[in-house]
C-alpha cells in the first residue's frame, strides 16, 4: 500500500504556514511609512498520471496531485492613505513615483518621505539614505538638472546680506496741499554689511501758473549725515543720496509732474529738463559715488525707483485731492540671516526661509518611474532595487509624467487593509488544522495495516 498523503498534508502545512507568515508582517506593519501590503500566491503540484480503462479512445486520464507549493509573494502598490505631520520635511507621495536614495550599498528606491537632516546638514531617510535631487547650480544660482542627481545639502553657513539697489512706494499726494506745502515718509535701506538705514524721502508742492498750469512736487532722499564716515556723531545735517552732498534747503533732488487729472506724467533727477521726458524709474545719483559710511561699509552705487506699477506703465504714485499717503513701501535690501524654516513644494521644490524674510531654492526632489512597478526587489527597510522585470528607472519632477504630486507635511501610510489580513489569518488557519488531520487520518490508516498481521 503506497500513500502520499504524507508528503501532500506536509505540504499543505508548509503553504498555509508561510501564508501566515505573509500576514504576521503585514500586520506588523500596519503602522509602518510607506509600507506596501503582499500577498501571497499558492500552486498545485502534479504527482502520479494513472492510465485508466479506455484512455485511447475516450481520454479518460486520471492524475493525482502531490499538494502544493508556494508560487509567489507579490507587494499591493496601490496608494496608501495619507496622514498630515507637523514636520515640514514629511512629503507624501501622490501617485506611483519613488523617491530616490543612494547609501553604501548603491542606489535605491522608496515610498516612505519621512525625511530628516543628518550631522551633515544632507536630507536622509530614517535609515540614513541620502535622498537624491537636483541641486542649485553654484555658478548661476539656479536649479540645474544638468548636473545630474546628487546628495541635496541644506545650508549651514549665515544667508549674506544684499545691498538695497531698489525701491518703490505705493502713496498719493495731496492735490489739495498749498503751494510750498512739504510732506515726509520713510523707506529702509540695506548698506553691504546688511546694516538698514532709515532714508527719509521729502516732497514739497510747486504749482507754476504756466501756460500751461503745472503741478510739481519737488523730492529727495536723504540719510543722517552722521553715518557718512569722518562726520561727528553729534552732526544733525542730511546727506542726500541723489545730490551727494549735504542738504543745505528745499529738496532739490528731482521733481515729479502730475496732469490735472492727478496723473503722474514725468518724473527726473537733477535740473529741470526743457522738455519733460516720458515717464519711466528714476535711477540716481548718476555720475556721484557715496562715500564710505561710518560703519565700513557702502551704499549700492545706485538706485533705482520704481515709479510703474506694471508693464502697462501705470503709475505707483497718485496726485489726487486727497490727503497724503503712502500705502505701500518695498525695497530689494535684506540684512544677514540664517535659516529659520524649510518648505518642500508640489513639484519637489525645496525652499529655504531665512530670519531677515528671504527666501531661497536650495534642491528639487527627483521622483524615479518603472515601466512594471510590481517587478520591483524589496531590499528591507522600507527601500526597493530595479530589476529586469520592474525594467529600468527614469526620473523626472514630480508633478509630471503621472510620478505622482508631492504632499508636504503628509506621509503616506501603510496600504494594508486589517480586515482582509484577519479573514486570512482564519482561512490559512483552517487551511492548517485540516492538513494536520489529514496527517493524523493517515497515520491512523497506516496504524490499522499494521495491525493487519496481528
Amino acid at each position: 500500500m503506497g500513500l502520499t498523503t504524507f508528503s501532500t498534508a506536509l505540504s499543505g502545512l508548509t503553504t498555509n504556514s508561510q501564508g501566515l507568515n505573509v500576514v504576521g508582517n503585514n500586520v506588523a506593519n500596519l503602522n509602518t511609512v510607506g509600507y506596501k501590503a503582499s500577498n501571497v500566491s499558492f500552486t498545485d503540484v502534479l504527482g502520479t498520471t494513472l492510465s485508466t480503462i479506455g484512455t485511447r479512445t475516450s481520454g479518460s486520464i486520471a492524475s493525482i496531485g502531490l499538494g502544493a507549493q508556494l508560487s509567489s509573494v507579490r507587494q499591493s502598490m496601490t496608494q496608501g492613505t495619507v496622514q498630515t505631520t507637523n514636520n515640514p520635511l514629511d512629503v507624501a507621495i501622490q501617485g506611483k513615483g519613488f523617491l530616490v536614495v543612494r547609501n553604501d550599498n548603491g542606489q535605491f528606491y522608496t515610498r516612505a518621505g519621512n525625511m530628516h537632516l543628518d550631522a551633515n546638514g544632507y536630507l536622509v531617510t530614517d535609515n540614513g539614505s541620502q535622498i537624491q535631487g537636483y541641486n542649485r547650480n553654484p555658478v548661476t544660482g539656479v536649479l540645474d538638472s544638468t548636473l545630474g542627481l546628487g546628495p541635496i545639502k541644506m545650508p549651514t553657513s549665515i544667508n549674506p546680506p544684499v545691498a538695497t539697489s531698489s525701491f518703490e512706494l505705493a502713496m498719493n499726494l495731496d492735490a489739495n496741499a498749498p503751494d510750498g506745502a512739504q510732506y515726509n515718509t520713510s523707506i529702509q535701506m540695506f548698506d553691504t554689511l546688511g546694516k538698514p538705514h532709515i532714508a527719509t524721502m521729502t516732497f514739497q508742492k510747486e504749482i507754476n501758473a504756466g501756460p500751461p498750469p503745472t503741478t510739481l512736487w519737488r523730492f529727495d532722499v536723504t540719510i543722517p549725515n552722521n553715518e557718512i564716515g569722518g562726520v561727528p556723531p553729534d552732526n544733525t545735517e542730511r546727506f542726500s543720496l541723489i545730490t551727494g552732498g549735504v542738504v543745505t534747503g528745499p529738496p532739490t533732488g528731482g521733481a515729479l509732474l502730475f496732469d490735472s487729472s492727478g496723473t503722474l506724467t514725468s518724473a527726473w533727477t537733477g535740473a529741470d529738463p526743457a522738455t519733460p521726458p516720458p515717464l519711466a524709474d528714476v535711477t540716481f545719483p548718476g555720475a556721484t559715488t557715496y562715500p564710505p559710511l561710518a560703519d565700513g561699509a557702502e551704499l549700492n552705487a545706485s538706485f533705482t525707483w520704481k515709479l510703474l506699477a506694471d508693464a502697462a506703465g501705470t503709475p505707483n504714485i497718485s496726485g489726487y485731492a486727497s490727503p497724503n499717503e503712502v500705502t505701500a513701501t518695498a525695497q530689494d535690501g535684506s540684512a544677514a540671516g540664517s535659516i529659520s524654516n524649510v518648505s518642500i513644494g508640489p513639484d519637489g521644490t525645496i525652499s529655504a526661509l531665512f530670519n531677515n524674510g528671504t527666501a531661497a531654492s536650495i534642491a528639487q526632489l527627483v521622483l524615479a518611474q518603472f515601466a512594471n512597478i510590481d517587478g520591483l526587489l524589496l531590499e528591507g527597510g522600507g527601500l526597493y532595487s530595479e530589476t529586469l522585470a520592474s525594467g529600468a528607472s527614469f526620473y523626472g519632477t514630480p508633478a509630471q509624467g503621472g510620478r505622482g504630486a508631492l504632499l508636504s507635511y503628509a506621509l503616506e501610510q501603510s496600504n494594508v487593509d486589517l480586515a482582509a489580513e484577519l479573514t486570512k489569518i482564519i482561512t490559512y488557519q483552517r487551511g492548517y488544522q485540516a492538513n494536520a488531520r489529514m496527517i493524523s487520518v493517515t497515520d491512523q490508516i497506516m496504524q490499522e495495516t499494521m495491525n493487519m498481521r496481528q
